[in-house]
């Protein structure tokens, strides 16, 4: 084996934490409820993640200091490795047939001997028992546990001034848009540029509800930033002509749409759905 491809093989776990795998392989279900012991609230600390970090350093550690023939060191991480691995698991019964302790011993092994060729092929059975858990449950472990659940934010409604569900709050929105749009079509623009206020009115206290999650005002405003207030200054501009312009009024339409409404989803959605599923 090439020096080339053990050191990309290192760097697969180092980076990515697993071997290749393919889509067909992936399986999105919830995570066993022994796995909510290591993650917030009933935790303090993210224990699983910290542990994916102490094997995938640990392994990484070993290729180091082999590069750099600090065999001392090499020794040290491969002792660790064996140790949080076989601690890991320990942690998910239900995952334990994930666990090969042989495979990670006999790496162990190879990396004690210094010789960087058996520490590379070695390697090979050690990262395909974590390839196979990470392709069956990291998306999940990832929407279940690192993402905020969008169904636990309540928003006051600015129009009806009551607070409502987040998921009930979006459905407001979208009705709201599909009152300047269909009275825009219909040529009504007198009911469009006032359905365009309530849209405008409830899009924007996005900003506010943005803001539980995102701290920051560049990220408050990425979705509900400078586009957004393009975009409605020319949709007002056109309703409040004495004959609005309906190429100019579709293309603010699309550019609100796609800056704040699609990007927005592309981001937040798939994992909001997931939970959703898991939650009822």
């Amino acid at each position: 084996m090439s020096f080339l491809r053990i050191l990309l093989i290192a760097a697969a776990f180092i980076f990515i934490g697993i071997l290749p795998v393919h889509a067909k392989d992936m399986i999105v279900k919830e995570p066993p409820k022994s796995l909510s012991k290591y993650y917030p609230p009933e935790s303090k600390q993210p224990k699983w993640i910290q542990q994916m970090h102490k094997m995938s350093t640990h392994f990484g550690g070993i290729f180091v200091n082999l590069k750099e023939k600090d065999y001392e060191n090499v020794d040290v991480h491969a002792d660790k490795l064996v140790e949080e691995y076989k601690k890991t698991s320990e942690m998910v019964p239900e995952w334990e047939d994930y666990f090969d302790i042989k495979a990670v011993e006999a790496f162990a092994a190879a990396a004690k001997t210094h010789d960087i060729a058996k520490a590379g092929k070695e390697s090979g059975g050690l990262g395909k028992t974590c390839g196979k858990c990470h392709a069956e449950q990291e998306i999940s472990v990832w929407a279940k546990f690192h993402w905020p659940s969008f169904h636990k934010i309540k928003v006051t409604d600015p129009i009806s001034e009551k607070e409502v569900e987040f998921d009930d709050y979006m459905g407001s929105i979208s009705t709201s848009f599909k009152g300047v749009t269909v009275n825009f079509g219909e040529g009504q623009y007198g009911r469009a540029a006032k359905a365009l206020k309530v849209f405008k009115s409830r899009y924007m206290e996005l900003k506010s509800t943005c803001s539980k999650c995102h701290a920051t005002q560049d990220v408050k405003r990425f979705y509900v930033g400078q586009d957004a207030d393009t975009s409605f200054a020319g949709l007002s501009q056109e309703l409040n002509s004495e004959k609005p312009n309906p190429e100019k009024f579709w293309k603010n339409i699309g550019l609100l749409g796609k800056t704040g409404c699609k990007h927005c989803h592309l981001v937040h959605r798939t994992n909001s759905f997931i939970q959703k599923v898991w939650e009822q």
